[in-house]
């Protein structure tokens, strides 16, 4: 009788094994899945990346507007990111005390600064002129002593038409007032 139950045993065992598997329709079912998914998720990560890029200019023209305002303060005129130009140098325009760093975007001053205006442009390396948007900063004092702060981000990336950098403009009927340039928003 122990033999008969073992043989029915294994017989059964053997028989359930050829009905394991998947078949070619369940597997093109899970891949075909998995592709909508991905499809539907890769460019959400895509763009989370860009913005985490683009976070590098808005804070470092955050960083540069607050040192501005105390270089305004202290010197009686705006300072400039890199080495100031001869001319403004010869105006006592001096370099901001703040190192800006990053990987994503390269800052220059968008002209000298003076007494009531001074820019910073952020322009995206050419390695990510197509992925992310370019910025400026700018900061104006204006005849009654208000300091205007200012960020632009460009409305549109370089790469893709747009223009290379965002410019921010002084109001030149009133000394100090600031605005963002066209095709540009102020943040």
């Amino acid at each position: 009788m122990n033999n008969v139950f073992t043989a029915k045993l294994l017989q059964n065992l053997s028989n359930k094994k050829s009905g394991k598997g998947f078949t070619l329709i369940e597997l093109l079912v899970v891949v075909i899945i998995i592709g909508v998914l991905a499809a539907v998720a890769l460019p959400n990560l895509l763009g989370q990346v860009a913005k985490g890029r683009q976070s590098e200019a808005r804070n470092n023209l955050g960083a540069v507007n607050r040192s501005q305002q105390a270089h305004r303060l202290e010197e009686g005129l705006f300072g400039t990111v890199g080495a100031p130009s001869t001319a403004a140098a010869t105006a006592g325009v001096t370099q901001l005390p703040i190192r800006i760093t990053g990987d994503n975007y390269v800052y220059t001053d968008q002209l000298d600064p003076t007494a009531t205006f001074a820019a910073v442009d952020a322009s995206a390396v050419t390695a990510f002129q197509n992925d992310i948007l370019d910025y400026t900063g700018a900061v104006g004092q204006t005849a009654t002593g208000v300091v205007e702060v200012l960020i632009c981000e460009n409305d549109e990336v370089a790469g893709t038409g747009g223009t290379a950098a965002v410019d921010a403009t002084e109001d030149t009927t009133t000394a100090g007032d600031i605005a963002c340039g066209t095709n540009s928003t102020a943040l």
